[in-house]
Order: structure tokens, then sequence, then C-alpha cells
């Protein structure tokens, strides 16, 4: 199709209408509020909006704006495909539409005060019982959790759709822990980064100002009870969500910590978040979980983010939740039906803006449309929130149909009928072709609580999450559906005012030097990164120096394999039994044992475990390493993973040049790490991991070199060198005199050599004595291993010249020892936060 003209319009599914195009009227010229986006487009050169296209979804994928972050590579579903052609509203129509929404809001709040507190509605008729009491979203703890005149929906989302006409429909509310905001705001930042002159051009109200809205709302619900800087919370249900990504990304744009339901607890009536520097009150959780699942002790169940004793917090006062729990029971569909009616009661208004025709089949008139129109709706679970299960009929056949009419004559209740619509036809643009084409479209649309005095109750982001599909098929009202998403351009009127959440320019910022507030759990999964990083850079320089010698032009020195064998061995990377005989001859097969275990995902104690592992702490820890970092230990792990998972198996010289690019690109995220992380508490416990798992390295390398009596004993201390990378520091001081004293000198005591074992313990040992001190106690085991220490520096060059070395070796076991208790030692002194025992009864 050619780039410079309209497409044409597509048919609808239901009956022959026409879809509303958004950019075209009926005679091909574009409307009005287009011109200027068709024009801007229109000025690319041929195949450039295509590669902006490509850049724009690689900017995502290298963001990990994914559904699924941590799911395993071969199971990943990816980013939704962008498409970087907006859709364009122009700023009169999205401000009717917002005030329309702000409406809804307010009759939506009102509801949920009502069925929640006083329940008029049920007790005068105006909702039948039925839809409350049956559904499984009204939680009876929720009843009267907190008083009736507070504002219950703080954020609201609606799902949105233009019809045949060119009327907006919602098409379901979004009441719960509406998801989608993020995934907006990076598609706008994406947008900026790929279109930033046709962005300027056409001039679009910026998001700014929305989420710095956001932000007023959530101080306003702690004003009234928590100090002038309360402190808020976002509260997610963990890496295994859906929309974890989204959770890290707000939380790093709005300066809240992200916290999961094991980083917090509630003391009497307060909720506290557990720090290395102790417990730190909470006063507002702006929560992104469903809320049937926050408090175990009252609701059971065990979600990521339940909290015992948060709903008796909340109950209390004594910390406020957005949206108040409860919150969710509006997503059933079954109360679209009875929206207008209660419009007109609670409001005296009608509903300006109309929900998609609902019936409920509860309700004998909708029951009797029900079944006299059922090949022309669609089919749902009265009291399940829109997204979930959907029954086209025009799909079913014969038999199909006749089954869903019994089961709706035998639980009419149960069903509500919907009509279908034909979605609006938008512009889209793919990777693979440069003309315009034509898509689909449903829009997320959020509002949240004005804590002003405007003249409305609810302010709307002026932009959305644009969800595209190929066809005017019904589409599942939930944000992972859809082919790919857009970016809304909502037009200024006038030019758009610049917005920012950053402080103004001339205002002083108040100084602050790193802390210790935030969550004990960010520590733990820091230092887990630190050793886990480390863990794989040896077993990848220990895989990739056995490769070296299997590949090599001349048969592989049996001293060599015999100790590289047993060092993988030692090291859990492959079976004891693969490892050489005292001859150094390797096993049968050592070669393909060797690939198989570097590409083995199950193997907890492998490299692939050990990247795994890796990136799903570098995503757990995003908002506290930097950007690039984060891409370049990301972009590694993910590689790696993705070859040792293909299909077609590896041999040994494909291995060794996967291991090549994995090292330099895991040296470079930590190197940027190491360079760009402000030095407090967050870098010290990424840096006890990596000293700790270092020093481990370093000692169960060298034992085993002085465990292994070889004919060629200096080949030994070579690869010993080798793997600890000091081959070059050890030739520039002693040339090829390759001699066991001088090579235990510089591995184990020359502090000098920052990757000695005396060097990694005594700055593990410096770190720990920095960490916060709570109480004025000593720091943990601070001196633990200064015995160790000074062992290692007072042995003799006569001592290191020992063919057995068995002091050396009893000094290196103790090293390992006091190494693991300073694990278990951090673990209780600050990363679990246990109260005193209690008696229940």
């Amino acid at each position: 199709m050619d780039r410079r003209h309209p497409p044409t319009p597509t048919t609808g599914s239901v009956e022959t209408e026409l879809a509303y195009d958004e950019a075209f009227l009926d005679s091909g010229e574009p409307r009005a509020h287009w011109i200027g986006a068709l024009q801007a487009y229109r000025n690319f050169p041929a195949g450039e909006f295509a590669q902006r296209v490509k850049r724009a979804n690689r900017r995502l994928s290298e963001d990990g704006a994914t559904f699924d972050l941590l799911a395993p590579t071969e199971h990943a579903r990816g980013p939704l495909g962008f498409d970087l052609m907006p859709l364009v509203v122009s700023a009169t129509e999205w401000d009717d539409v917002m005030r329309a929404l702000d409406q809804r809001a307010r009759l939506l709040d009102l509801v949920l005060r009502d069925l929640y507190g006083p329940q008029r509605l049920l007790e005068e008729g105006l909702l039948p019982s039925e839809i409350v009491f049956r559904n499984p979203a009204f939680v009876r703890p929720f009843h009267k959790l907190r008083p009736f005149e507070e504002q219950r929906l703080a954020l609201y989302a609606a799902e949105l759709a233009r019809g045949p006409s060119g009327d907006w429909l919602v098409m379901a509310d979004r009441t719960d822990a509406p998801a989608g905001l993020g995934f907006a705001l990076e598609n706008r930042l994406v947008s900026l980064q790929c279109l930033p002159r046709m962005l300027h051009n056409v001039g679009i109200q910026r998001l700014a100002a929305f989420f710095a809205a956001l932000k007023e709302t959530i101080t306003k619900h702690i004003a009234d009870h928590a100090p002038e800087e309360g402190r808020v919370v976002l509260l997610s249900t963990g890496p295994s969500a859906d929309y974890y990504f989204e959770d890290a990304f707000l939380a790093r744009y709005l300066g809240y910590p992200l916290v999961e339901g094991n980083d917090l607890t509630v003391r009497g009536e307060s909720l506290y978040l557990k720090t290395l520097d102790g417990l730190a009150p909470i006063d507002a959780v702006f929560c992104r979980g469903n809320e049937a699942g926050l408090d175990p002790l009252e609701l059971g169940g065990a979600e990521g983010h339940g909290v015992p004793g948060l709903l008796g917090a909340v109950r209390a006062g004594a910390v406020r939740m957005v949206n108040t729990p409860g919150s969710s029971l509006l997503e059933s569909p079954v109360f679209m039906a009875f929206l207008p009616s209660l419009s007109r009661e609670l409001l005296g208004e009608e509903l300006a803006i109309p929900s998609i025709a609902t019936w409920w089949c509860g309700d004998s008139e909708g029951l009797r449309y029900t079944l006299d129109h059922l090949d022309r709706l669609v089919l749902k679970p009265a009291f399940q929130a829109s997204g979930g299960e959907e029954i086209v009929v025009a799909e079913l056949d014969k038999r199909q149909c006749a089954d869903l009419v019994d089961r709706i004559k035998a639980d009419p209740g149960a069903y509500v009928a919907q009509e279908t619509v034909c979605r609006s036809a938008a512009p889209i643009v793919s990777e693979n072709n440069e003309s315009l084409d034509q898509g689909h479209v449903a829009i997320r649309a959020f509002l949240c609580a004005d804590a002003g005095e405007g003249e409305r109750a609810y302010l709307g982001m002026p932009g959305g999450l644009v969800r595209v599909a190929p066809t005017t098929a019904p589409m599942e009202l939930s944000i992972t559906a859809g082919d790919e998403s857009k970016d809304l351009w909502v037009l200024s009127e006038g030019q758009p005012k610049p917005f920012s959440l950053l402080e103004p320019a001339g205002q002083p910022t108040p100084l602050r030097r790193s802390a210790a507030i935030f969550p004990s759990r960010v520590a733990d999964n820091l230092f887990w990164l630190g050793l886990t990083t480390r863990r794989c850079e040896l077993l990848a320089r220990l895989l990739r120096a056995t490769c070296k010698r299997l590949v090599s032009e001349t048969e592989g020195d049996p001293t060599e394999i015999l100790l590289l064998s047993k060092c993988l061995a030692t090291q859990g990377q492959i079976d004891q039994r693969y490892a050489a005989d005292p001859n150094g001859n390797a096993a049968p097969r050592f070669d393909a044992e060797l690939v198989r275990s570097a590409c083995d995902l199950t193997e907890p104690r492998g490299l692939a475990w050990a990247a795994s592992e890796a990136r799903r702490l570098a995503s757990l820890v995003r908002g506290w390493i930097s950007p690039d970092a984060w891409r370049r230990l990301h972009g590694a792990t993910s590689d790696y993973l993705a070859g040792v998972s293909h299909e077609k198996p590896m041999d040994v010289g494909e291995l060794m040049a996967s291991l090549d690019e994995f090292l330099g690109e895991l040296s470079a995220g930590i190197g940027q790490i190491q360079e760009g992380m402000t030095r407090g508490p967050a870098w010290r416990f990424l840096d006890i991991g990596r000293r700790i798992e270092s020093a481990r390295g370093v000692a169960a390398l060298t034992r085993v070199a002085l465990e292994t009596r070889a004919p060629d004993q200096l080949s030994v201390l070579r690869v010993l060198l080798e793997l600890i990378d000091c081959q070059m520091t050890y030739r520039n001081r002693y040339a090829e005199r390759i001699q066991q004293h001088a090579v235990l000198d510089l591995v184990l005591i020359d502090e000098t050599n920052p990757k000695s074992l005396a060097h990694e313990m005594r700055l593990a040992q410096q770190h720990v004595a920095e960490l916060p001190q709570r109480d004025h106690q000593k720091a943990p085991v601070a001196t633990n291993h200064q015995g160790t220490l000074v062992a290692l520096e007072g042995l003799s060059v006569e001592t290191l010249c020992e063919p057995s070395a068995r002091q050396v070796v009893s000094l290196l076991k103790e090293a390992d020892r006091e190494l693991s208790g300073l694990v278990d030692a951090l673990t209780t002194d600050y990363l679990i936060h246990s109260g005193p025992p209690r008696q229940i009864g």
C-alpha cells in the first residue's frame, strides 16, 4: 500500500458495519487533528520510519519491557510489539472523554463507599443483593474497613473503544490495581527517543503532570495522620508477576521503594519496612497486587504481596492504601448493566459516556433479550473481571450453542451478555513494511483523584495505552492481549507546557547522602547478585580454559586436563566421575559432558543456572544499578542462555566462543557497576558478595592445585595463575620462573594483588565494618577472619615451599569456614527482622 495514501476501511466482524477510521474521512482526506502527524511521517525518507520502528522495539527489549520479565528464555513472551505510528486525538475530544470518565469515576467511588458501608443501594432495591453477596470479589473483611466519607477510588482506568458511529464506549472498568500506566509511560519515552522532532513539531501534551498529580493524591491520603513527608512504598506481587517490569518502572519514576510482602511487617497496629537500619514506619502503600491476597491472616492465601495484619493497620488508620481494599468489586461486568440507573440516583445525571450494552441474565428481561439475540452477543461470567473467559456466540456451532443455552437457563445469574463492537481503525507501520497499513485499536485511559480544589474530582492522563489487533474481532480486555501497542498523542492547544517531576531549577534541593533506608530484601538481592556474577566469572574461566586445551592443535597437557577437570568437579560444574584419572587421562566423552554441563539449566551449581540467577537478580535490583550496567548484565546473561538453550547442540569450539563473549559483556557490566554505584550500603552488600565468592573461589582452586600431585607440578601452578587471572603479574615479577612459594605468595598473601585471598578477605572485612550499626552494636563478625589473615601473613617461605603444603591447605579450609560463617552472620544481623518470640493462646 502506498505510504502516502489512506488505508482501505475494514469491514467489521458483526453484520457489515464499517469501522470508524481514526485518521481519514470517508473522502480519503486526513482528519484535521491528524494532518500534522501524517505530514511528519511522509517527510521521512523511504525506509527510515520502518528502521525507527525496529529501533523502538529493540529499545523495549533492552529495557526489559515485557510481561514475564523472569520467564525462562525459551518460554518468554517478550515485549508487546510497538508501532511508532501514534494514535492521535484532539485536545477538545480527549477533554470531553476525560470529563465523562471523571463522572464515571465519581459514580463508582460512591457505589463502593455504599456497598462497603451502609448498603443503602441494597436496602432500597437499586441493586439486587445477588450481584453483591454472590460475588467472590465482595470481601466481608473489607466492610467498614474505612469510614464512609473517605474516598476509596484514588486511581481508575477505563477500557475504551470507538464504535462505527465514532462514539466512545467503556468496555470495562479497572478499579483494583489498574495495569498499563508504566507501559504507557515507557511507550512515550521510546517515542521521544525515536521520533523527537516529529513529536515536537506535532505538539502534544506531556504525561509528567499526571504522575505528579498521582503523587499528590497519595500524599493527600496520608496528610491527616503522617508527618509532612510520610513514607510511601509501592507494593508488588514480586518478580513472578506479569507486570513486575511495570512495578519496578513506576517505583523508579515515582521515587517510591519497591517492596514485596516479606519486606513489610505489622507491629501493634502499625506497618513497618524492614531496612538495614531496622524497622522504618510506613504511612501509605501504593498497591499493585490483587487485593484478595493482601493479608493472609484475615484473607488466607500466600500471595507475594501479602502482609499478615495489614488490614488491621488499615482499619486502625495507621496506614492508607491506594486503592482502598474492596475496589476490585466493581470490575465485575454485571455492574455495567446498572450504572445508568445508579448515575441518575446518586448523581442526578445521565451517564456522559455509555458502557458497552450489557444485560444481566439474572434479570428476567435481560435473560429474555439474551436468548432472543444470542448469536449477536458475547457471554461472560457475571462476577469475573472482564478480560478472562469470553464466549463469542457467533463462533459456536449448533451443539455448542445449545449447550450454552442450557448452562444459562440452569444458572442465569452467573452470566452477562454484551454486544460486540466493531472497533475503530488506525494507521500502523510495521518493521517490514514502510507503507501505511491498518489495525484496530482499544485504549486504556487512566485517571487519578484530584488532590487540589479543581472543578473535577478526577484528573485524566493526556495519553494512554493503545493496543492494536489486525481485525475487529473481540479483543481480550487485558493489556497482554493484542498484537502491538501504540502511544496515544493528545494534541496540545498552543505550546505544550514543560513539566518534570524534578525540583524547579532555582529551588535548592535538600542535600542527602547514601543511607540505609532501603528494604533488606534489596540488600539481600544485591549481595547475591555480587556473589552470583563472581561465580559466573569463575565457572566461565574454568570452562574456557578447559575448552582451549581440548581444541588446541597439540594434544592437551595431561597435567593441565587433570587439574581443570578436578576444579570443575569440585565447583559442581561436572560430575565427579568425569574428572580425569591420576595420569591425566580424560574420561570417555569428556568433551561432550563439558558442553552438556555448560548448557544445563537444571544444574544448580553450573554456569547456565548461575547465569539465569544473575539475570533474575539483576532485574530485581534494577533500580539500584545504572541503566547501562543493567543492560550489559541482562544482555550478557540473556545472550548466553539463548545460545545454550538452542535446539542445535554446541561443540567445544562454539562453547569457547560463547564463553569469550559472555565474559566480555559480563565484565563490562560489573565494571560499570563498580565505577558508577554510590559507595553506600547498597554497593557494599553487592561488593561483599563478590569478595566472599572470589575469596572462596581462590581458596578452593588453590586447595585443588596443592592436593593434585602430578609429575609436572609446574603445569599445575601455571594453570592456577591462569584461573585466578594473575599470570601477567607473576610474569612481570618473576619472568618464567614458576615456583610454588612465589605463586602461593601472589595468589594468597600479597594484598597488593586485587585477586589474592588476603586482599578479598580484608576488603570484605572493611565493608562489614562500614555497614550501619544498630543499638551501638559492633558489626557482625567484623574481626571473624582476622585470625586467618594473620596466619596467612605469618607463613614462612619454607612453609610455602613444602611439597605437601599441609599448613597452607589447613588455612584454606579454615578460611572457607569463616567466609561461610560471615554469610550466615550477615543474614542474621541485617536481612532477617524477627520480633521477640510470643506465646499463642
